[in-house]
């Protein structure tokens, strides 16, 4: 009898524990997106200001350089569109009301895996939706310009988690929220996937960069 009732509490600690667990990595997931379902307290704009593309994403592939919050990446330049955006690490609302956010926990360029980067919609962003496949973007990173074409555009869910995965070759992957006109939270994500072509000297004047193929 003794050794029935050991077995029912193990039981039910394993499976609150299993709970648990699975609660916290929900939470990781929605990382800074939780931030859209606070209450409805104040404008919409406010609420607009509120949402992000993406979290604090678990993902395995680690950093290779030690960046701290905040801290300036490089810039995003977009040749087509002739806009620089500065990039900084992390996500939250600071460094987003700044410029583009780089997702922890996603590579930079030259990492050879998936870098991504994230933005409001309604600012540094407002323009994405013009970029087509096949046009270019730049990132300049530690004195370099690392070139990528974008080869495929995709609207998914704001749960979808395929957006951080790790990939075999270099990728850069940009996400906002969707669809850009929508008032309150967004329940889409606009992402662009660019694939790594080729690097060369980042000229900071006129955020033109001078590429070597």
């Amino acid at each position: 009898m003794r050794k029935r009732c050991w077995t029912f509490v193990l039981w039910i600690v394993m499976v609150t524990g299993a709970a648990l667990f699975v609660g916290s990595g929900l939470l990781y997931w929605q990382g800074v997106s939780a931030v859209e379902d606070r209450s409805g307290a104040g404008s919409m704009v406010e609420n607009r200001e509120g949402e992000v593309a993406v979290g604090e994403f678990d993902v395995t592939e680690p950093l290779p350089v030690s960046l701290a919050a905040g801290e300036e990446v490089g810039e995003i330049y977009f040749p087509v569109l002739e806009v620089s955006i500065p990039v900084f690490h992390g996500v939250s609302e600071e460094e987003l009301a700044r410029g583009v956010g780089h997702v922890p926990g996603t590579l930079l360029p030259g990492g050879g895996g998936n870098i991504v980067l994230s933005g409001h919609r309604d600012t540094v962003f407002r323009r994405l939706e013009e970029l087509e496949v096949g046009d270019k973007v730049v990132f300049g990173f530690g004195g370099a310009a690392y070139t990528y074409k974008i080869s495929r555009i995709r609207i998914v869910d704001k749960e979808d988690t395929s957006v951080v995965v790790p990939r075999p070759r270099e990728v850069l992957t940009i996400t906002t929220c969707y669809p850009f006109g929508f008032i309150g939270r967004a329940p889409e994500r606009y992402v662009l996937e660019a694939e790594f072509i080729g690097g060369g000297r980042w000229n900071r004047k006129g955020s033109d960069p001078s590429l070597v193929h």
